[in-house]
């Protein structure tokens, strides 16, 4: 099978097309002949040896939407030619394997692109929503990094609970983020939110890059309110609150999250911008880790399918 990959760490340019074996499965896994598959910020920092050099070939990739090509000894609730989403392995070739219980039907109102685009930011989103920021119906949530992969819909589930939701992001972003139902929107190069939203917040979601600007978080949300953070420094403050970083949980399980985030996408009460949709071939996967290198607006997803 075609797959994209590397064996040393470098520029986008350090990805290869090999042909390699199509993957062996467990009893527990489903093999997945991809349709899309989305490219994440950690994928980058692998390819860079941010996070570890590489000494053998890797092909990357976690977040996959295709079609079940085969099953599982153990495996039940699915058959061959079902429409998937998976956090799974190896998902930059023509097919990839995950767990079954990592695995999702798809709806028919989502397209392959969609679900692949949600995987990493919804299950990240979902948890930081309903287990670390306890979001309930009535309450006022700062998201920060509101228009991001995590923010935006960490945004749209809070207000699909009832909560009363003000976004904060470049004044580029406004329109989009209000176009979410978020009614209320503060630009940190116009205003500052520190001073704009002091003591406004019964939870801050901080889904900015590496959890940017937390002093301010402490600053914003209420006494013994939350701050839960894609990153990992807890704001300095004498101020009351209950600092969670957002991380791997089993409290919710992807399948779990990926199953609600599916209904409501097809229910129209969620949505993720997608803001690339580059070809199923080397030169795409290059463009693709180019993107990610440098601001962008949206997802980026790689599809054998020009149109879903």
């Amino acid at each position: 099978m075609k797959a994209f990959g590397y064996d040393h760490n470098g520029a986008a340019d350090v990805f290869e097309e090999y042909d390699v074996p199509t993957p062996e499965i467990s009893d527990d896994q489903v093999l997945i002949n991809t349709r899309a598959f989305n490219l994440n910020n950690f994928e980058k920092s692998m390819r860079v040896g941010e996070w570890k050099q590489a000494t053998h070939r890797v092909i990357p990739g976690r977040d996959v939407a295709g079609t079940v090509a085969k099953l599982g000894a153990n495996v039940t609730g699915f058959k061959v030619g079902d429409r998937v989403v998976a956090h799974g392995h190896g998902s930059y070739a023509e097919y990839a394997y995950a767990l079954a219980s990592r695995t999702v039907i798809i709806p028919d109102e989502v397209s392959f692109a969609e679900a692949a685009g949600i995987v990493t930011p919804g299950i990240t989103a979902y948890q930081a929503v309903y287990f670390f920021g306890q979001v309930k119906s009535g309450q006022t949530v700062v998201v920060r990094g509101a228009s991001g992969g995590v923010g935006s819909l960490a945004a749209q589930l809070a207000l699909n609970i009832g909560a009363t939701v003000i976004g904060i992001g470049s004044s580029k972003n406004e329109a989009y983020v209000k176009s979410l139902g978020v009614q209320e929107y503060v630009a940190y190069n116009k205003q500052d939110p520190a001073l704009v939203l002091a003591n406004r917040a019964d939870v801050v979601i901080n889904s900015a890059l590496n959890g940017a600007d937390s002093d301010s978080d402490a600053r914003i949300v209420k006494e013994n309110g939350i701050i839960t953070t894609v990153g990992g420094d807890e704001p300095l403050s004498n101020k009351p609150f209950q600092f969670k970083p957002i991380i791997a949980t089993k409290a919710i399980s992807d399948a779990e999250a990926l199953t609600a985030l599916l209904k409501l996408m097809a229910e129209k009460k969620l949505s993720i911008r997608i803001g690339y949709q580059l070809p199923f071939t080397l030169a795409g996967v290059i463009q693709g880790h180019e993107l990610l290198s440098k601001k962008h607006d949206g997802r980026i997803i790689v599809t054998n399918e020009v149109t879903d």
